[in-house]
């Protein structure tokens, strides 16, 4: 039972830390240099005004184009639809061609 009791107390005392804020300075500082130099910014999202709040916003992720013709995505859709039909004739052979299971 103390071995338990051990044990639950370690876990216990490993697990605390997990709700204390982390000690990191750095995210302040970092903050100050891109509000210093507004040419070159060093992080996008995040600033700190004079009173030390501070205010962080979305930043939304590039769109891609789709430079695929129609004929590309065409010769995609046939492919995939030949290779779902190889499967299906390659699963009926299969299926039945299985043994009677009353001849056991």
């Amino acid at each position: 039972m103390t071995r338990l009791a051990t044990i639950a107390a370690v876990a216990l005392v490993g697990t605390a830390n997990a709700f204390t804020l982390p000690q990191n300075n750095m995210i302040a500082s970092r903050s100050a240099l891109s509000m210093a130099d507004d040419k070159n910014p060093v992080e996008r999202g995040v600033s700190m005004d004079q009173d030390g709040k501070s205010n962080v916003w979305a930043i939304e992720p590039k769109m891609e184009i789709e430079n695929k013709s129609s004929e590309e995505k065409t010769g995609s859709a046939l492919l995939a639809v030949g290779g779902l039909a190889i499967f299906g004739a390659i699963a009926a052979a299969a299926l039945t061609n299985l043994p009677d299971p009353n001849q056991f």
